[in-house]
């Protein structure tokens, strides 16, 4: 094909968006509502993945040490612990530390505690603290802390943990299933609108096959036109998630003074995100526009 005659054709395409019109917003306004299901259930899927690890993140190991173990074994066990992988923010606790967060712990009624601060030691055993930063494997990090030499007891909120796993695991599994159940609407959408564009100018295919025009002659113009709808509909669905998800961060970003701004701190910013799903619409859009005008043409090239 001539480089004049692609020109031509394109052209063409582009010329019967104008003419189809209404067909034209059909298609952009199908499009445009199964990217934006898609794109919002990516975007919540994501972001409870987020939050989810950022409440598993606090979740926070205690390692009693042995009331006889020697004061400078604790630098060499602080060292094993940093090394332990899962483990994050390793702090130790003297047995006087302890005691003194203990009695503040009791408010008003900590005066019961006084003269007691030279027994602490033999009163608390010194402690460690830190953060589960791998809270899939929590069972895995306290069996290795309590093979350690001089640990009495390692405790940490195992079932809270498990639980957070499990919701982020259902999560990604029921957010996949039903973004792959949308794709598959979508195209099935997608290819039925634009068959009934093409069906209706099934005599103006007629017409040019009559006259000896090839099926790829006949095919590039609905297809350019099934392309071009594609990127409309992907542009528009991308502008409007990233003006609803920025409208939506910046309001949960005003809630500050509870645990729910807390975790509302930890939603995932948009950007460099949004180019990979600017990345995706593009591609979706396309793939199905280019490919559903393709196919859906087929039994209208056979006179």
């Amino acid at each position: 094909m001539r480089a004049s005659s692609f020109r031509y054709l394109v052209k063409n395409g582009i010329h019967n968006l104008w003419s189809n019109r209404m067909m034209t917003i059909a298609s952009v306004g199908t499009l445009i509502a199964c990217l934006l299901i898609v794109g919002f259930a990516v975007l919540f899927s994501i972001n409870v993945d987020s939050i989810v690890e950022y409440m598993g993140e606090q979740n926070e190991v205690v390692i009693f040490m042995q009331m006889d173990t020697p004061l400078e074994y604790m630098t060499t066990m602080e060292a094993e612990l940093s090394q332990v992988e899962g483990l994050d923010d390793v702090v130790y606790v003297s047995a006087e530390e302890g005691f003194a967060e203990y009695k503040e712990g009791l408010g008003e009624d900590a005066y019961l505690l006084d003269g007691m601060e030279d027994e602490a030691a033999q009163i608390l055993p010194a402690k460690f603290t830190a953060r589960i930063t791998d809270p899939e494997h929590v069972d895995a990090i306290l069996a290795s802390i309590r093979r350690m030499d001089y640990v009495d007891t390692a405790e940490a909120p195992t079932d809270l943990t498990k639980t957070l796993v499990s919701i982020r695991t259902m999560v990604n599994t029921i957010g996949g299933t039903v973004i792959a159940a949308l794709v598959l609407v979508s195209l099935v959408i997608i290819t039925n609108t634009i068959r009934a564009s093409v069906f209706t100018r099934r005599k103006e295919i007629s017409i040019m096959k009559y006259v000896g025009a090839t099926n790829g002659f006949i095919r590039v113009p609905f297809i350019v036109e099934g392309i071009l709808l594609g990127i409309i509909a992907a542009v528009i669905a991308f502008l409007v998630i990233w003006g609803g998800y920025t409208l939506f961060v910046d309001a949960m970003a005003t809630e500050t003074t509870s645990w729910l701004g807390s975790i509302t701190q930890h939603l995932v910013p948009f950007w460099p995100m949004g180019y990979q799903l600017l990345g995706y619409f593009l591609l979706a859009g396309i793939a199905t526009g280019g490919i559903g005008s393709a196919f859906s043409m087929r039994g209208h090239l056979k006179v």
